[in-house]
């Protein structure tokens, strides 16, 4: 038997295995490759991050909770064999949604995905529109963007998730990754405009970047990067006709880098299928408590306390408090209440809302490369289900049939 080996060649082998797929061989190894994702937490992040998951376990919770609407059974696996309970008196971190949720966790914390807020762009108005979830850019020639994060060293992706109307300008911002005395600048394809489909969602691959640690950080117990995130227009075009959702972070995946993929675009532009809420008020607090009790807005001057000492409970009132219990309190505790109705309701509908894809690659070499390893992805785009023949769904997109890949932060393996 494979669970009577040293644990230490079980471990090796979960590694070794193509995509750990020793998980799924039982529920032992499932709690192994759980647990590992805790160490490799620890090894990544450091031993101060676990004071920044203490601060906004708030947040955190309702977070991990919403994923049960597609991870339930394989979040009870874990739970009932550690018989894990909601609160613990003696280890915060011996609880349901999060000794049986570390992978999700360390996913939160590797990848950073930054939410459209008021004060983080500068833009000309009142021709243009900024909303609760969203900007609206509508003819302007001020468009500034400054946000700073916290990520462990490594490879990255940059993109966006966007709207286009008719899009004018796109082709001349910049997006500038600083860091340390590092400074790494992007330019999307000038005929960006022409390309991109219009009055679709549209998730655009930037460029791609990698955060190195330097010499003197060998003896450093930070091992995370303060990161400065900036986009800004850089000609004298006017800007207008589109909609910025958010601007992600992500580690790599076989999707954008194994097959360079430009962008793929959804036939929907409705916000509420693009931001999750939970998420984005998740990241908020992750952000000003990492920040020392400084907004992620760069360009707002802070003198921050030391990492993860921020209270995310000073950002009270610019949180979505729509799914608590009583959203009109202004008390702090009622962060707490989550309305779990609400909370089930919200997830239904954000994690299983399916939309057929369309994908873009950068070259036709690695469009057929796909099309031959998943399937055609156009014969969904073009074809109603409704009148999809059955003897068809071998040529069918095989590919994150149930659609989640693109809705949560890339997991990664070990």
């Amino acid at each position: 038997m494979l669970t009577d080996l040293p644990l230490e060649i079980q471990i090796k082998l979960i590694q070794m295995v193509p995509d750990s797929n020793l998980k799924y061989t039982s529920p032992h190894f499932y709690l192994l490759y759980n647990d590992l994702f805790y160490h490799k937490f620890i090894h990544d992040f450091g031993e101060e991050s676990l004071i920044v998951i203490l601060k906004v376990i708030p947040w955190l919770v309702p977070y991990i909770k919403s994923l049960d609407s597609f991870r339930l059974m394989n979040r009870t696996i874990i739970s009932n064999r550690l018989n894990l309970q909601l609160t613990s008196p003696t280890n915060p971190f011996n609880v349901q949604f999060i000794k049986d949720s570390w992978k999700y966790i360390y996913s939160i914390f590797k990848n950073k995905r930054l939410f459209a807020e008021y004060q983080d762009y500068r833009i000309d108005e009142p021709s243009n529109y900024i909303f609760n979830h969203y900007v609206e850019i509508n003819r302007t020639y001020l468009l500034s963007y400054k946000k700073t994060v916290w990520l462990s060293p490594g490879k990255y992706n940059l993109n966006t998730g966007l709207a286009v109307k008719y899009g004018h300008g796109l082709g001349t911002t910049k997006f500038e990754i600083k860091y340390d005395n590092e400074k790494i600048n992007f330019y999307p394809p000038t005929n960006i405009n022409d390309i991109l489909p219009k009055n679709q969602f549209c998730f655009l691959k930037i460029g791609e970047f990698e955060i190195t640690r330097g010499k003197n950080d060998e003896n450093s117990t930070q091992k995370l990067k303060k990161i400065e995130i900036t986009m800004e227009e850089i000609g004298l075009y006017i800007k207008s006709g589109f909609r910025i959702y958010f601007i992600d972070i992500s580690q790599p995946s076989l999707l954008f880098n194994e097959y360079d993929l430009l962008f793929y675009t959804l036939k929907e532009t409705n916000y509420i299928y693009f931001i999750n809420i939970f998420l984005k008020n998740l990241y908020k607090a992750i952000n000003f408590v990492q920040n020392g009790g400084c907004p992620d807005n760069s360009s707002y001057s802070c003198a921050p306390k030391r990492y993860g000492y921020g209270n995310p409970f000073d950002l009270f009132k610019e949180y979505e408090k729509s799914y608590l219990k009583d959203s009109t309190s202004t008390e702090a505790n009622q962060l707490f209440e989550y309305d779990d109705d609400k909370l089930k309701e919200y997830s239904n509908l954000y994690y299983n809302t399916k939309f057929k894809r369309y994908f873009k690659f950068t070259t036709i070499y690695q469009q057929r490369q796909f099309i031959n390893r998943y399937g055609d992805y156009q014969i969904d785009w073009n074809t109603d289900d409704e009148v999809v023949n059955a003897d068809d769904d071998s040529k069918r997109c095989e590919y994150d049939k149930e659609g989640l890949k693109w809705k949560i932060p890339i997991i990664g393996e070990l």
